[in-house]
């Protein structure tokens, strides 16, 4: 059993190595009208249309870009909930809900540079809180394969996250949508999977052939 967690450990570490050596390469023009085609999709999913709460994440440089999702999800009335990390050490992370763009740009930057809601400051509803009503995640990953597979960053913070998420909607009986965001260049054949590792209910990229 060890050594097959050690090899999907040095799998993982070895595809991560490769794609972030990748992604340093890529035009940030390029990304952003590539994500913006990707979001184009995301906006047209029955599953987008009928939601009323969206967590999804705000890119760092050399990463899908998220700018047009949010821009569209503040348009659209969505309530909209953005990551901060807790801790590092027991991969914890919340999601709290951001009022507008004006809010999420007035967000102090975390250690990777990426804006997250301040710890000061009026208190915000958190997405898994009873309150909420969080039904559809925009998720992040490194790597996606075309079974909705994904391999995160290594970090663990949405691992953790997606499967307390996915706990609250099936006690509360509720439909929870995960979709995962990426370029083509990060679709990969097969994505190295374990346990922890939780499936996704689809994955868009902007080449991804249209449903007939």
């Amino acid at each position: 059993m060890a050594a097959t967690s050690d090899s999907m450990k040095a799998a993982k570490q070895a595809l991560r190595k490769e794609l972030r050596a990748k992604l340093a390469t890529m035009d940030d023009d390029y990304i952003l009208r590539a994500s913006a085609a990707v979001a184009n999709q995301l906006f047209e999913l029955p599953e987008y249309q009928q939601c009323k709460g969206v967590a999804c994440f705000v890119s760092m440089p050399k990463e899908f870009n998220t700018l047009p999702i949010l821009e569209r999800l503040f348009q659209d009335g969505k309530s909209v909930y953005l990551p901060r990390v807790e801790s590092i050490k027991e991969r914890k992370m919340v999601m709290l809900k951001a009022d507008s763009m004006a809010d999420l740009e007035s967000f102090p930057k975390n250690k990777w540079g990426i804006p997250e809601p301040p710890k000061d400051g009026p208190s915000r509803i958190e997405a898994l809180d009873e309150a909420s009503d969080l039904d559809f995640v925009v998720v992040p990953g490194l790597a996606f394969d075309k079974a909705n597979g994904r391999m995160g960053q290594g970090a663990g913070f949405y691992d953790t996250y997606l499967e307390m998420a996915m706990s609250r909607s099936k006690a509360k009986g509720t439909k929870m949508s995960l979709v995962g965001v990426t370029l083509d260049e990060l679709m990969v054949d097969s994505v190295p999977r374990d346990e922890h590792d939780v499936p996704l209910d689809c994955v868009l990229w902007p080449s991804k052939p249209k449903p007939q």
